[in-house]
């Protein structure tokens, strides 16, 4: 029998899916999702090179905004945000990205990418519990709990088996910062919930949102002298790079691929994101930094994500 029969043979019996345009927008935008918020610590990382902390957060997002502006002018036109627009422009730009976003870099500078990722994948644990704590929220499903507590023995577990890392006193406070930016960031998405709808104008409010969190965060450089001692001559190459890829790549293109995605997908699917992005930021910071990791990190990783997975699935039935 000759290759051509046989494969007109196996495709009459296991015909091959077709797949639409938009099932493929779809995986690509996941795709990117996943790569894009992965690689965001070891951009960090590079950028952290060449940057204080503060003074890299608060570019980023100025330069997001300003571009998010851009877009909203060709998009919308003129800006017409009234007092909902900037609520929420207050407790996304300050609560969610000056706070969440600007601790996340915090502790980039002190800790292996790959074990500042898995740190923020706690970010699911914490909306669990505000969900079962906050009035007014529905109580979290016995297989979200399940996943609650699966995720903090592995957390545990991940960090007893870097006590090699966090036996300096710096080094364990990052990793509290951390924690602290993920419960930031948790709160932010209920109170940003709550108002009872998004952004009049989503690209203006987006560009009033980073801007926001660009001046308070660079406010916040120049506060702590970080503003004063940077000096652009000592801005490497890959540290421009890696500043050019977080705004251009990381915040002002997959922002609008993730809200794509609520629209066109469910919010459980997009949460995903959570347990699939520390494994790429593991593995990238394996592949390019060569951080090591241990038997039992990976050991404590599974338990993360296996407890996040199940954290997922259990606020999509709960």
């Amino acid at each position: 029998m000759s290759i051509d029969s046989l494969t007109l043979r196996l495709g009459a019996r296991w015909p091959l899916p077709v797949l639409s345009p938009r099932t493929l927008a779809v995986a690509a935008g996941f795709a990117m999702l996943y790569l894009s918020w992965g690689s965001t610590f070891l951009a960090n990382h590079l950028a952290l090179q060449g940057f204080p902390a503060l003074v890299l957060a608060g570019l980023r997002f100025l330069l997001a905004g300003m571009l998010f502006a851009v877009l909203a002018v060709a998009r919308a036109g003129g800006a017409r945000l009234g007092w909902h627009d900037a609520r929420l422009a207050l407790i996304g730009g300050v609560l969610m990205l000056a706070i969440g976003q600007g601790a996340m870099v915090y502790g980039v500078q002190h800790l292996p990418s790959g074990l500042a990722a898995l740190v923020c994948a706690s970010l699911p644990l914490w909306t669990v519990i505000l969900q079962a704590v906050l009035p007014g929220e529905r109580r979290p499903s016995p297989l979200a709990l399940f996943g609650l507590g699966v995720s903090m023995v592995g957390m545990a577990a991940l960090l007893g088996s870097r006590m090699d890392v966090l036996a300096e006193p710096e080094r364990l406070g990052a990793v509290a910062v951390l924690a602290l930016a993920q419960l930031a960031w948790a709160c932010g998405s209920f109170l940003f919930r709550r108002t009872g709808r998004g952004y009049s104008q989503l690209w203006w409010g987006m560009s009033a949102q980073m801007l926001l969190a660009g001046v308070v965060l660079l406010a916040a450089a120049a506060i702590c002298g970080q503003w004063q001692a940077f000096a652009w001559r000592d801005v490497s190459t890959d540290s421009a790079l890696a500043l050019a890829y977080l705004v251009g790549v990381v915040t002002a293109l997959t922002y609008p691929v993730y809200f794509w995605l609520l629209k066109v997908s469910t919010p459980a699917k997009v949460s995903t994101f959570a347990f699939v992005a520390p494994v790429v930021a593991l593995t990238l910071g394996c592949l390019v930094l060569g951080e090591t990791v241990s038997t039992a990190m990976l050991g404590a990783a599974a338990l993360i994500v296996a407890g996040v997975v199940a954290l997922t699935l259990g606020q999509r039935g709960g």
